[in-house]
């Protein structure tokens, strides 16, 4: 049975090894090697701390996908929460992507957060698709942006506020 929530620190294990999964695929994040798990140890406990939205789904015990925003450090930019979030290759299309993104949206405007951005490779139109009916709008577009296998891909860069 799925399930949608907040992340625990019971979860490190589980999350390192999805984001691993999907860094692996070399496809749709920026990374091309997963972090040590120290490092995503630190991430998650500095949003549980921070009450900063990060949410896993779990399907029997195992941590499937996840979706979290976090805010900018620099002071002037403390009200934009960047958006990172996947789910594993063998449970996508089943509708888990827009319940996470549902999920850390509301958490990050209850947070006081006023802008929320991200960036998505062109070629992902499955994600980019997500994003529009979630509100999120094209600002620009990075072209060229990442060169892998011998190819070159664009990046789009989205984002939407509430004042």
């Amino acid at each position: 049975m799925l399930s949608i929530r907040t992340i625990e620190e019971t979860d490190i294990q589980g999350f390192h090894n999805a984001l691993s999964s999907v860094v692996n695929e070399r496809k749709y994040l920026l990374t091309l090697s997963p972090p040590s798990l120290s490092n995503v140890s630190d991430f998650i406990r500095k949003n549980i701390d921070n009450n900063f939205a990060q949410y896993v789904a779990v399907v029997d015990g195992e941590v499937i996908g996840w979706a979290d925003i976090t805010p900018r450090e620099i002071e002037a930019m403390r009200h934009v929460g960047l958006l990172g979030m996947d789910v594993v290759a063998a449970h996508r299309g089943k509708g888990i992507g827009a319940e996470l993104l549902k999920n850390v949206i509301q958490h990050s405007w209850e947070t006081g957060l006023k802008r929320i951005e991200l960036e998505v490779y062109a070629s992902n139109r499955v994600a980019v698709d997500l994003y529009n009916k979630n509100g999120f709008e094209l600002e620009g577009t990075k072209r060229n942006a990442r060169y892998l296998d011998g190819r070159y891909e664009d990046a789009h860069f989205m984002a939407q506020c509430q004042m």
